[in-house]
């Protein structure tokens, strides 16, 4: 089969590895896969090969909205004629953004390709929306007419969220939340597939703790200190206030412990941090780390790095507060930390503690701040299991986080076209 796989997302950014891991692997099976995520370049698309997938960079200029959030006119008009000059099966479009979603209806109605719509965030319906709301609110960089603009933006979207799925011939859902979802507006049982993110056992897997500290230079920084490193990756920190009110409360209790992050910057103010008694750390400032600073900041690194800061760290932390966005997906970064053999302590939210309950992986904690505390402090505590948990957590990645058998499902389904 010809299959056009579309992402809205830039590279390494969101839903582009679930897609992609998607695409290879139904290249592997011997179809003929395109895979078309958004370009950092404004205006030209960008053309390769990755093994069997042909990658292309569709064009991201965009007016108002940023150019990873699907709105680009010229990428939807790029993507509409690279989905009608061919006749593909199969379009995959991996979100209901309009990049995603026109050219792959497009080539529904004109050249009877087969739909399938991926669904992998809560969005409208107090999800998503309603987080970034309370971010743009506090950014004291956009103009009111700017934030007005955007917020039109949202509520159009949250049309297409349900819109577009109901257009599709099949939709695969991330979480049992979406896909009850799906069926509450009218989304027949049989054209739902269920299908979470796996883990990537292949390029993420468990290192020596000493040697990846000192690859990414942590041992140089710690100088001696037996502190416990709290490992977090994240591309935006929508939980932000959770970890550092549970950070802060970890740090009270005299626990030696360090927060690594690796990722964009917060945007708690200064005066709450203090009063959290939290202190960031840039380790890419050259300074020595005074031993006060209890948050080290790594800021963004590419994929294929952050396999050593998760190995460099003792214990990973997931923080999800209990909201409707975060009961209606999958965090991507949990493939990451079950590869990285690694204890983990997560809130109980959504489909993860399923995952990890009765496992030996990790901890689950009540979603507030102080359980998430003491449930941190009891792994910290529990050094002499550490890599017992981290053994169990690597045994769900190899298994039931398997990509072949999750890219299996898909296969099989498409195969029935």
């Amino acid at each position: 089969m010809r299959i056009l796989i579309l992402s809205h997302n830039l590279i390494e950014r969101g839903n582009y590895f679930r897609a992609l891991k998607f695409a290879h692997f139904l290249a592997a099976k011997g179809h003929d896969v395109t895979f078309m995520p958004s370009s950092n370049r404004w205006y030209k698309p960008k053309k390769y090969q990755a093994g069997k997938v042909k990658i292309i960079e569709s064009p991201s200029w965009s007016f108002v909205i940023g150019i990873d959030d699907g709105w680009s006119p010229l990428g939807i008009l790029y993507r509409i004629w690279t989905a009608l000059k061919k006749k593909y099966d199969v379009v995959y479009g991996f979100s209901h953004k309009p990049i995603d979603f026109i050219a792959a209806y497009a080539a529904k109605i004109l050249r009877g390709s087969f739909y399938i719509s991926d669904w992998c965030d809560w969005w409208g319906k107090g999800g998503l929306f309603e987080n970034i709301k309370h971010f743009r609110d506090m950014n004291p960089n956009l103009s009111p007419t700017r934030k007005w603009i955007l917020e039109m933006y949202d509520r159009i979207e949250a049309n297409l969220e349900e819109f577009v799925p109901r257009r599709a011939d099949l939709v695969t859902v991330i979480c049992q939340a979406l896909n009850d979802r799906a069926v509450e507006i009218g989304i027949a049982p049989e054209r739902l597939l269920k299908l979470v993110s796996g883990a990537d056992t292949e390029n993420v897997r468990p290192m020596d703790k000493d040697k990846a500290r000192e690859e990414i230079g942590l041992s140089a920084l710690l100088a001696g200190s037996n502190a416990a490193i709290l490992g977090y990756t994240a591309n935006y920190h929508l939980d932000e206030s959770l970890l550092l009110e549970t950070m802060s409360l970890v740090c009270r209790k005299k626990i030696d412990a360090k927060l690594l992050v690796v990722g964009a910057e917060f945007r708690t103010p200064d005066e709450q941090m203090k009063k959290w008694g939290l202190k960031i750390f840039d380790a890419e400032s050259g300074e020595p780390m005074a031993k006060e600073h209890n948050i080290i900041h790594f800021g963004r690194r590419p994929f294929r790095d952050v396999p050593a800061y998760l190995a460099a760290s003792d214990i990973l932390l997931l923080p999800m507060t209990d909201i409707i966005y975060n009961r209606g997906r999958w965090p991507h970064k949990i493939g990451d930390y079950l590869a990285a053999g690694r204890p983990i302590v997560a809130n109980d939210v959504g489909d993860i503690p399923i995952l990890l309950r009765g496992r030996d992986a990790g901890l689950i904690a009540a979603s507030d701040a102080q359980d998430f505390a003491d449930k941190i402090i009891e792994m910290i505590q529990a050094k002499t299991r550490w890599a017992e948990f981290g053994a169990n957590a690597r045994k769900i990645a190899e298994t039931e986080l398997d990509w072949n058998t999750i890219g299996e499902r898909l296969y099989q389904r498409i195969s029935l076209i």
